[in-house]
């Protein structure tokens, strides 16, 4: 009886965490793809690198979408600094 208990939570544990699917995001509709309209990651960290300050506001990218690269050596000219 104890052992069809674990197996029964066990079970329940792995339908909960493998449901869902997919990110929705707010209002219930999903989030588009990066495509096109996506901003370049790495252009857009080097830009924000370049204009830290200690009283400027943070930017906001809540509602951006970027596009990757796998370039493995993109930040190594940054981290050299």
């Amino acid at each position: 009886m104890i052992s069809n208990r674990r197996s029964l939570i066990l079970v329940a544990l792995l339908i909960a965490g493998c449901g869902g699917g997919g990110y929705e995001g707010s209002g219930g509709t999903p989030s588009p793809p990066a495509g096109a309209t996506g901003t370049a990651f790495t252009p857009f960290i080097k830009a924000q690198f370049t204009q830290t300050s200690n009283t400027a506001e943070p930017t906001d990218v809540n509602d951006r979408q970027f596009e990757f690269d796998e370039d493995e050596t993109s930040f190594d000219d940054v981290l050299q600094k």
